[in-house]
């Protein structure tokens, strides 16, 4: 127990210390002729609170509490989009109905250094969020120059605050005397594991589309208790109940991940951005996976 709140400790002021200095930022004038911008779930969402600031009134069509890879947009959705001027969606494997509604609608999945071809979460690695959010400014750029002073500051903070998150990352992840992440959820962090040495067991596939068998649901059972695994992990956005049999089953205690594309009404109402979400799940790792930090 001491072990673990000394962890907890040690994070908490590294969150206070980040948080801090993304507080600082110098506060932004209000402007005219703001862009009207629809982006598809939360991930292109806080990178365009991030970049574009004030600049942009934001729509976002897969609302909080939704699970975004069961999204059917509706008519609501539709005439939003008609009401505005752009439409950033994060790619076509994860929203495939993105280009179906808008011909001219912008991937910012381009150009990553890192893809992996079971995990299109993309974002999940710091240095392809540093990129989506690039090629999100680039593109307001390109229609709006009058804009690229303000996007350009934006985004070179953006990219700090990516640095940051990166050096606390390394700092704790690889002290970790557990290196496997046991997931009760899908395929949405193999980027952390492969950015930070770590083992990735997920219970779903990519996309939620395929239920766990109970043969696959008895295999992560049988590893959890030969390995002697104390925490297990989870989303939020999940029902709870197949996180519950298995701790229960396990007598492991159930810790929680963000795929920042899923938020809760709460999270939203919160403000929550990437980078704090980011946070949480390092926090949350560095409990189950008992890593020391600095």
């Amino acid at each position: 127990m001491k072990y673990c709140l000394k962890k907890t400790a040690i994070l908490s002021v590294c969150v206070a210390v980040f948080l801090t200095a993304c507080a600082k930022k110098e506060e932004q004038k209000p402007l005219n002729h703001k862009l009207n911008i629809a982006v598809s779930s939360y991930v292109p969402y806080t990178f365009a609170k991030s970049v574009l600031g004030n600049l942009a009134n934001l729509t976002l069509l897969i609302p909080p509490g939704t699970e975004a890879h069961a999204f059917e947009p509706s008519p609501k959705t539709i005439k939003e989009l008609k009401q505005s001027q752009i439409f950033f969606y994060i790619s076509n494997f994860l929203e495939p109905w993105a280009l179906k509604l808008d011909k001219k609608a912008v991937m910012l999945a381009e150009g990553l250094p890192k893809v992996l071809p079971n995990d299109p979460h993309f974002w999940m690695s710091f240095d392809n969020a540093e990129v989506m959010a690039r090629n999100m400014a680039d593109y307001v750029i390109k229609i709006r120059p009058d804009f690229e002073m303000q996007i350009k500051q934006n985004l070179f903070t953006f990219s700090k605050e990516m640095e940051n998150l990166k050096h606390l990352y390394s700092s704790i992840l690889p002290s970790c005397k557990e290196r496997t992440i046991y997931h009760v959820g899908h395929l949405a962090f193999g980027y952390i594991a492969l950015d930070y040495g770590l083992n990735f067991k997920a219970l779903f596939s990519s996309d939620m589309d395929q239920e766990p068998s109970a043969k696959e649901i008895a295999e992560l059972v049988k590893a959890i208790k030969e390995n002697g695994v104390k925490y297990i992990f989870s989303e939020e956005q999940l029902n709870p109940a197949l996180a519950e049999t298995i701790a229960k089953e396990t007598d492991a205690k159930i810790l929680m991940l963000n795929t920042v594309e899923d938020i809760t009404k709460q999270e939203f109402a919160e403000g929550k951005t990437y980078q704090n979400l980011m946070l949480e799940n390092l926090k949350n790792i560095a409990i189950g996976l008992y890593c020391e930090g600095e």
